[in-house]
């Protein structure tokens, strides 16, 4: 389609707008905008900021929400802004408005992307036209499935699939869900791999190795981390650990040996971590069905446009359709 389409990408921490235009066959991201969250008291005064600070009236909007969408209308699990399609089209007169789980929106961004997007994390051989996940935590624990349609098209499968029970495989970690679920009463991949579950994990920690809970940054863990702080170093490796594991259970639920694409923003943070050994058997390691796992291959995505792609795909796709 020749006319622009508001995208957004409205997660637990930030918010993003753009215009995206299909440009030689391929969409464009013009007039960028990267909000924070806490500066506004819903999603509806974001929008209206950036769209008179932008001077547009779009006819089209498709908006990627952190959180589970049902007819229209999600709460994002992270920052209780709750939103509504019509909503959107009652304020600020846009006729055509989607609102897509924000993972359905970064699975549907995989067949835009040029192959320098991705980076190999576990290397083998896709199967063709079988489903690919993507997959990861950034604020949350994000799941998408894409699968290939009769026609050429997409289609997107998206659920919670990152509250899914956490699955310890050592002692450590089983020290620590016994904290966890002390605490919480469920432990799940989301609470101890995303950085909504940071603080918790933190105090898990420091419980098990007798130290006091300090204020400390992703950053400054890190940096802790790399210093050889064992802690630290356990703590992010526990995490990365849990996201290579939580990625194999899902690609054996849904058959997705296309392929897996990890994204999220810590997802990133922990890249180093993700491709040691120890991770990498985390992800095949499953008693008499590891060959299945064994050829699957894992990359990780590096762009952080591809929400904002995602979202102008599916809502031209389904503008088409």
């Amino acid at each position: 389609m020749d006319t622009p389409i508001l995208v957004g990408d409205i997660g637990g921490t930030n918010v993003r707008f753009a215009m995206a235009r299909r440009v030689s066959g391929r969409f464009r991201i013009e007039q960028f905008a990267k909000l924070e969250g806490d500066d506004f008291s819903s999603f509806y005064d974001a929008l209206g900021h950036y769209l008179a600070d932008a001077d547009i009236k779009p006819a089209h909007a498709c908006f990627a929400m952190a959180g589970p969408v049902r007819n229209g209308t999600v709460v994002l699990t992270n920052r209780r802004w709750e939103i509504s399609a019509q909503d959107v089209t009652r304020r600020f007169g846009i006729p055509a408005v989607h609102m897509i789980n924000d993972f359905a929106a970064m699975a549907r961004s995989v067949p835009e992307l040029d192959k320098a997007a991705f980076e190999p994390i576990v290397h083998g051989d896709s199967v063709q036209d079988a489903p690919i996940l993507v997959a990861g935590p950034g604020t949350g624990f994000g799941v998408g499935t894409l699968f290939k349609t009769r026609l050429g098209g997409w289609r997107v499968l998206n659920g919670e699939g990152g509250h899914m029970a956490f699955a310890p495989q050592e002692d450590l970690e089983i020290e620590l869900t016994r904290i966890l679920l002390r605490e919480y009463g469920y432990v799940s991949n989301e609470l101890v791999a995303s950085g909504s579950g940071l603080e918790e994990m933190h105090m898990a920690f420091c419980e098990i190795y007798g130290r006091e809970v300090e204020p400390m940054s992703p950053e400054e863990m890190r940096v802790r981390a790399d210093d050889g702080d064992e802690m630290f170093h356990n703590l992010i490796r526990v995490r990365a650990n849990t996201t290579m594991r939580a990625v194999g259970d899902l690609v054996l639920a849904n058959g997705a040996l296309g392929g897996v694409v990890l994204a999220g923003g810590v997802t990133e943070r922990i890249a180093d971590y993700l491709k040691t050994d120890e991770a990498r058997a985390r992800f095949v390691e499953r008693g008499p069905l590891c060959q299945y796992l064994r050829g699957c291959p894992v990359n990780l995505l590096h762009d952080p446009e591809a929400p904002l792609l995602g979202a102008a795909a599916f809502f031209e796709q389904e503008w088409t359709s």
